[in-house]
């Protein structure tokens, strides 16, 4: 009997296939050809390897992608992902205003060539904590809505898992595969925090806090546990708490309009303002609530990126910086603080902390410069018109934003090292757009999402 010219040929690499099916899937992930050169950037910038439509992936024109954290409830959230490794988890709705998003789905993306791997249901889901557990992603639903319970996603299948509870849910974090949540009534000053697991979220501790806001002012940062303490912000009132045993270690008010930022290792910036705007001066709390350092400086700082090298890596407030040990004062620069384009009041520079060196724009000089942040010593500065968002480092190249696309600087000289506009990627006008999420993984790769549309980065092999 004869054969058909090529099918021995054909059943022999589909049996190598699923006997060697690891290797296969690697191939089909990563073909040598997948990453393509985006028109008119240079050679060293990274090339397209997807892009994933919202509209085309949810089969609704309307569709837009979401950040998991902000919840569905309500369409507050921009767009964004929550970086899982190997798969990106977002969510996919309709926008509807303020109002719940319409149809809303959790869906887990490969990381490496954008292909949809699962969709899930995600109505009324009231918040998500940005770091998985367990290889789930958590989520809760207050009792507003549904039965009150932690919500579950599988990151590898999209498998939704409920744990239920009594409790009125109104933050969630997570850390080193530990769940922590806060309930109870803030107008009432009735408030607990729960440690423990995602089958038992209190097998840990339960800690009560005398301590409350308005429902209206209870923002979904109100828990951190990131910074090597716990922190509790509610309206006015914080609380430190100790992540092993839940022990109450300090509170603190806040007054006027004063905001905080939490830094490491268990350091808290407390950034004091009246309500018209102005800055009165700065505070850095231990983890015991002590002050150890002020600053009467009108100057805040707001970092996009606070990532320095360890806890030698001084502290800035107002124009100075400051030890994490002791408080003292290290260096101040005058290169920290400018005027306004108005004139008329004097704002902070600093919008990044890359290892031991401070990125600082100044606005009205068209300036950016490098600090060294161990000596307060001036390493590089350029004249830029450009200015734009802070938002990634991969320890490599820092990579800022604006709404025509991505650029990457040298933080070591202040170099240009590539620029990404986005008509380049996408000549659609709304495909792309600076109010996305930008995210460096390892070996030059990110991923940015806009509302509209995802796309993946990674170095073109020459």
């Amino acid at each position: 009997m004869s054969s058909i010219p090529g099918l021995r040929g054909l059943i022999l690499a589909a049996a190598a296939a699923v006997i060697t099916s690891a290797g296969a899937v690697v191939v089909m992930m990563e073909p040598a050809d997948a990453t393509r050169k985006i028109t008119g950037t240079v050679e060293s910038a990274p090339g397209l390897a997807w892009t994933v439509d919202a509209a085309a992936t949810n089969g609704n024109t309307t569709s837009e992608f979401r950040d998991p954290v902000a919840g569905t409830e309500y369409d507050v959230g921009s767009p964004g992902f929550i970086d899982a490794g190997d798969t990106l988890v977002t969510v996919l709705g309709a926008s509807n205003g303020n109002m719940p998003l319409r149809d809303p789905m959790m869906v887990g993306i490969n990381a490496a060539t954008g292909a949809v791997r699962w969709r899930a249901p995600a109505a009324h889901l009231d918040g998500c904590a940005r770091t998985p557990v367990d290889g789930r992603v958590v989520c809760f639903v207050a009792p507003s809505t549904d039965p009150p319970a932690l919500v579950c996603y599988d990151i590898a299948s999209g498998k939704v898992t409920r744990t239920p509870t009594d409790w009125q849910i109104f933050a969630l974090a997570t850390a080193d595969n530990r769940v922590y949540a806060a309930e109870g009534d803030v107008e009432s000053d009735d408030v607990r925090v729960h440690a423990g697991t995602l089958a038992d979220p209190a097998a840990d501790w339960t800690r009560s806090f005398a301590m409350g806001t308005s429902w209206e002012s209870v923002s979904t940062d109100a828990l951190d546990v990131s910074h090597g303490q716990g922190l509790l912000t509610l309206g006015a009132q914080l609380a430190g708490f100790d992540l092993g045993t839940g022990a109450p270690t300090w509170t603190s008010d806040l007054a006027g309009c004063a905001r905080t930022a939490a830094t490491s290792a268990a350091l808290v910036v407390r950034i004091n303002a009246d309500c018209t705007g102005g800055t009165t001066g700065t505070d850095l709390l231990d983890r015991t609530g002590h002050v150890l350092a002020s600053s009467d400086g009108k100057v805040a700082q707001s970092l996009s990126i606070d990532r320095p090298t360890d806890d030698t890596i001084p502290v800035l407030l107002a124009d100075g910086a400051h030890d994490r040990h002791t408080g003292n004062l290290v260096w101040t620069s005058p290169d920290l603080r400018t005027k306004t384009d108005n004139g008329n009041a004097i704002s902070g520079t600093a919008t990044a902390i890359l290892g031991d060196l401070a990125l600082l724009r100044d606005d009205a000089a068209r300036t950016m410069t490098g600090l060294d942040m161990r000596t307060g010593h001036r390493l590089w500065q350029i004249k830029t018109e450009r200015s734009g968002t802070v938002t990634a480092w991969d320890r490599s190249v820092v990579v800022q934003s604006d709404y025509t696309g991505l650029w990457a600087i040298d933080p070591k000289t202040g170099s240009p090292v590539w620029d990404i506009p986005f008509l380049a990627v996408d000549k659609t006008p709304d495909a792309l757009n600076g109010n996305g999420q930008l995210t460096a993984h390892d070996n030059g790769r990110y991923t940015y999402a806009a509302a509209h549309t995802m796309i993946g980065l990674r170095p073109i092999d020459h």
